[in-house]
């Protein structure tokens, strides 16, 4: 056999050996830095009183019959999580009539409230992911576009404990940790199914530092462990 192509038949294996010894090692590294990035999730952050000022703006007006405050928490919200509520598919009038005239009578008008309280009061997955799949639907119809991010973030700083964060970093993240979180269910009816499979991966990234750690992470922590990944 003549020398170059030996070399042809050879290089291609001995690259994939390098790159298998490459994973191996980055796999046993991250292994070891999982502690880190907890810890780094619970530490305090300079965004902390940003978003602690929106948890307080929902708590002490968790509720949506007014028009200036449904106004202040979609806008504030949106606005601070880059999902904005004004980012339409028909922009037939400006943004501010578009928050007061449209927006908010829409969210007034739903059962938003109902949704909330009902997941708030029974914690249960499966009245969290029906209140999450209704405000993505009462969004929709209000933008004409696919709103699954911003309601998870509205719906989180109503009910933080409960309510996982839905962005395209999270799920980046969670695609590399798939040996802690698997594989999630297959698909259901009635339900949003993209967040469902970002918030089952999330919950069992969450039990699983729990088993290793024993830490309870709560969904911000989870986010902020995922945006560091």
């Amino acid at each position: 056999m003549a020398h170059n192509q030996y070399m042809q038949l050879t290089a291609r294996p001995r690259r994939l050996c390098r790159s298998s010894r490459a994973a191996a090692e980055l796999g046993v590294r991250f292994l070891m830095d999982i502690y880190s990035y907890v810890e780094s999730a619970r530490a305090k952050s300079p965004w902390d009183f940003g978003n602690n000022t929106l948890y307080a703006l929902c708590r002490d007006n968790p509720e949506h019959t007014d028009v200036g405050i449904v106004v202040a928490k979609i806008w504030l919200i949106g606005r601070s999580y880059a999902a904005a509520i004004e980012r339409r598919k028909n922009k037939a009038d400006g943004n501010d009539d578009f928050y007061v005239t449209t927006v908010a009578p829409a969210i007034i008008k739903s059962g938003l409230d109902a949704w909330i309280r009902k997941a708030n009061n029974s914690k249960s997955w499966g009245d969290m992911i029906e209140a999450h799949h209704k405000t993505t639907q009462l969004f929709n119809e209000i933008s004409g576009l696919e709103k699954r991010s911003l309601a998870s973030k509205y719906l989180h700083f109503h009910v933080p404990k409960l309510f996982y964060i839905y962005d395209t970093r999270a799920v980046a993240a969670l695609r590399k940790l798939k040996s802690f979180t698997g594989r999630a269910g297959r698909k259901a009816d009635n339900c949003d199914n993209e967040y469902r499979k970002l918030a089952e991966k999330c919950r069992a990234l969450a039990v699983r530092i729990k088993q290793d750690y024993n830490i309870d992470m709560s969904p911000r922590e989870i986010d902020n462990f995922l945006l560091a990944i």
